[in-house]
């Protein structure tokens, strides 16, 4: 659910900063129908802050991230409507591409990795692909992960997992794609949540890599 916080003075128990993965307890602030184009959320209300709002830090109330991965399928055939918030998806890193950089002339004050852009695809446990691309700082971020990971000393090839939370349903040369969504989207290189099991995962994408290649033997045969 999206949650506005207008620019506003508060009372004294609004907290000016919060931190991702922390819980909150939010008072007096109203729930209102979302009109706005640009959302992140599929839920069709959302918060307002009011003057009275108040958040307070609480203890952390489960130890799950709540991330909802989409099915690659479900992302190729998306909808309009589909677009108008974002999601999450996992699979494994199947190939980066080289830095791209985006016909754009930074303003005063921004970066030049701004007009940068990584592309990479990723693969499920179900054999489908997904192009990924990640603008600007989401970019640079991947690239460190993935960096630093491939240059371990004890790196032997292995499959690579990425977890994506908040990417958004888009185009990339005429296909359907994940794009990064500026403030919002995150890259997870081998991720470790109390509610994934990695080993689990990459135990079923081989399965599926042992299908696909019992297929192609068969097909071969015929």
């Amino acid at each position: 659910m999206d949650a506005i916080i207008p620019n506003r003075a508060y009372n004294d128990k609004f907290r000016t900063r919060i931190r991702e993965g922390n819980w909150y307890l939010l008072s007096d602030f109203k729930v209102v129908l979302s009109t706005r184009i640009l959302r992140y959320s599929k839920h069709p209300y959302e918060i307002e802050f009011t003057c009275k709002t108040s958040i307070d830090r609480v203890s952390s109330r489960s130890r799950w991230n709540f991330f909802n991965d989409y099915d690659f399928t479900r992302i190729n055939s998306a909808k309009a409507e589909d677009k108008d918030f974002v999601v999450d998806a996992i699979g494994v890193i199947h190939s980066v591409e080289p830095v791209g950089i985006l016909p754009w002339v930074p303003r005063r004050g921004e970066c030049d990795f701004e007009s940068r852009y990584i592309t990479f695809t990723i693969k499920d446990t179900l054999g489908k692909f997904m192009k990924c691309v990640a603008l600007g700082k989401a970019g640079e971020d991947f690239l460190l992960q993935w960096e630093k990971r491939i240059s371990r000393v004890e790196y032997s090839y292995e499959k690579i997992i990425a977890s994506l939370r908040f990417w958004r349903i888009s185009e990339y040369e005429g296909k359907p794609c994940l794009l990064t969504e500026v403030g919002c989207s995150k890259t997870f290189i081998d991720p470790n949540y109390p509610d994934f099991d990695n080993n689990h995962y990459i135990s079923a994408f081989s399965i599926c890599e042992e299908d696909e290649l019992n297929e192609e033997v068969v097909e071969a045969n015929f």
